[in-house]
């Protein structure tokens, strides 16, 4: 589009511009941009003026400090406009902005939603929802880092609130099939749910079965239910099979039918019948616990599942029972070892072949030893076989958590000296448990491993002696201690005091081995009544000595605190605690879905390969 001429008075100020100096033509842009400033017509143009005239050489710097205070100015003013019109809700059309926050209503977790938003509203003010004020991934962090007991209060915020609660509280699910009515039934609603609500199928991203069926109808019934449930788990990460009757041939390939991109794969019962197991692929976590070698699968097939997933499988968990034969000589020799992170071996006899295998693997970072040494003299050799050199351990220089609780070695000195010899001067070791090590060795260990979080100790005879040596032996960035003892001189809760040096400790158990609840067949019931307040009140005080405990293992049970007032302005004493008793595990329960709040303290409270099938935790 052509351009109309100038007129005569614009071509005769062009000719007058070019006839001026240097310096009278910069005061002339000076001029016309704070004019156009004094009008209100401060813009992209105007900017343009000003930048130009400040590159201009040898300029007054009274004239240079005039054009800077009117672009300051000017900036000001319209960063103020901005503000406002951000304020009144004018970034986004009136329009645009009712229907993204419909859209928000209606479906809090749409993540194009709460992108758009954010990118198109970057100021935010107090008087907007909370959830505005922060991202998704923010609240999600969050929600991950508290326990579920107290996570369950979110569902009744917002929509926006729930929505996360829901995805970190139905990530595991334990469904019980047996001969208790009311498990059974809440299983089959899970069952008809997932079949019902896909959005709800997707957030199970950990499905772990508990059976208790003898071969019969009713078994049958419930396998084919299970059948033609599975396939609507489609997120599914890890599956687990608990009790009995084990995984078979048969479930096996249903199994791997619908998610044959299992990362985790748990085969939890008496015997391995997992027959064809070995075809899954890309494992990162295979669990393992079978009695004897008198399954239907060769255990031989436990060797190829390792060697199928080398490339892969980083966490190994093999289990037994140590009053039947069994053994992991074969499995062990699979080249993939030297590649896990991960290893436990739970009730398991230790044989020397399997030890000196664990010596191959340098990248471990978390290493459970429980059961038998066949050669105990052989594991402190290889154990006395680890160097410093230049502040590095040469043997699994990565170890982050250790647990090494043995049982029939009480006389065996020299093995738990070159243990302690071992750990000593790791400063990356966060987690450790050394089971019956005597507590003299423990005690003059502590002080080196300035990395530790999580402990268990055992303590024979349990005296405000030892337990202040024990607590000052310690970092005070402790997150989580078990106590064990046989003998105490006082009630074990009388010792909570001692623990008030660490403010980050969220959980705490103490645990006398000849104490246990009180049973009413076996005393009057004013009796009954008398020592079960006596129990409660005991286990109480502990959370109430240590406002920043979470939870309370009290003599194997464990419990949630939950802290009732202590408002604004209300000090710590002004709080009333009470105590919520988690469940209590059942017959081959690993006690996943039992949530004590952090990784710390599930791994010292380790229920996933039972030992013993009536007592909680690992004894």
């Amino acid at each position: 589009m052509s351009r109309s001429p100038p007129d005569e008075l614009t071509t005769t100020v062009f000719d007058a511009l070019h006839s001026l100096s240097k310096h009278n033509k910069a005061n002339f842009l000076l001029d016309t941009a704070l004019a156009l400033i004094q009008a209100g017509k401060y813009g992209p143009d105007v900017e343009n003026y000003l930048e130009v005239y400040l590159k201009t050489p040898n300029l007054p710097k009274e004239d240079i400090a005039r054009a800077l205070l009117a672009r300051g100015n000017a900036r000001k003013t319209g960063g103020d406009m901005l503000l406002v019109k951000a304020h009144q809700g004018h970034t986004l059309s009136i329009y645009d902005c009712k229907n993204y926050q419909a859209v928000l209503k209606l479906d809090p977790s749409n993540r194009e939603i709460q992108q758009h938003i954010r990118r198109q509203r970057r100021i935010r003010f107090m008087a907007e929802p909370a959830s505005q004020r922060a991202p998704l991934e923010v609240w999600e962090r969050i929600a991950y880092h508290i326990p579920r007991y107290h996570l369950r209060t979110w569902l009744f915020v917002s929509s926006f609130h729930r929505e996360i609660a829901v995805r970190q509280i139905f990530h595991t699910l334990d469904i019980y099939f047996g001969e208790d009515t009311e498990n059974l039934n809440r299983g089959l609603d899970i069952f008809d749910r997932a079949k019902a609500d896909p959005v709800f199928a997707s957030r199970v991203k950990s499905l772990r079965l508990h059976w208790a069926y003898e071969e019969g109808d009713m078994l049958d019934l419930m396998t084919r239910i299970f059948k033609t449930a599975l396939p609507e788990f489609k997120a599914l990460v890890d599956f687990e099979w608990i009790g009995y009757p084990e995984l078979r041939a048969e479930m096996v390939q249903a199994v791997m039918k619908s998610h044959p991109h299992l990362k985790g794969l748990g085969l939890i019962g008496w015997h391995f019948d997992a027959v064809g197991v070995s075809a899954f692929r890309n494992l990162r976590k295979f669990t393992l616990r079978a009695e004897d070698d008198d399954g239907f699968a060769d255990m031989g097939e436990v060797r190829t599942v390792l060697d199928q997933n080398y490339g892969t499988l980083r966490h190994l968990i093999l289990g037994a029972y140590l009053a039947r034969n069994h053994s992991w000589d074969a499995a062990i020799q699979s080249p993939t070892i030297k590649n896990l992170t991960h290893l436990d071996l739970v009730d398991t006899r230790i044989s020397h072949i399997v030890f000196a295998r664990i010596a191959h693997a340098h990248n471990l970072r978390s290493l459970t030893l429980h059961g038998t040494f066949e050669e105990p003299g052989s594991a402190a050799v290889i154990l006395n076989s680890d160097q410093i050199i230049d502040d590095e351990h040469t043997f699994l220089p990565h170890l982050e958590a250790f647990r090494f609780v043995v049982l029939g070695h009480d006389n065996e000195l020299a093995m738990y000296q070159s243990v302690t010899q071992f750990l000593r001067r790791r400063k990356r070791l966060r987690r450790l448990d050394l089971g019956m090590c005597p507590w003299d060795l423990v005690l003059n260990l502590l002080p080196e491993l300035s990395g530790l979080r999580a402990l268990g100790v055992r303590i024979s005879n349990l005296t405000h002696t030892a337990l202040s040596s024990l607590v000052n032996a310690i970092p005070k960035e402790m997150a989580a201690i078990t106590v064990t003892t046989t003998v105490s001189d006082k009630i074990p809760s009388a010792y909570a005091g001692l623990f008030s040096r660490f403010h980050s400790l969220a959980f705490l158990h103490l645990a006398c081995t000849s104490q246990r609840r009180p049973k009413p067949n076996l005393m009057s019931e004013k009796d009954f009544q008398a020592q079960t307040d006596l129990w409660t009140s005991s286990a109480r005080s502990i959370a109430t000595a240590l406002p920043s405990l979470d939870f309370v293992g009290w003599h194997g049970e464990h419990h949630v605190v939950v802290r009732v007032g202590g408002g604004e302005g209300e000090g710590e004493g002004r709080h009333s605690v009470e105590l919520k008793e988690l469940p209590a595990r059942r017959r081959l329960d690993c006690g996943k879905g039992v949530d004590l709040g952090s990784a710390d303290a599930e791994w010292l409270e380790r229920k996933d390969v039972p030992t013993d099938y009536e007592m909680p935790g690992l004894e």
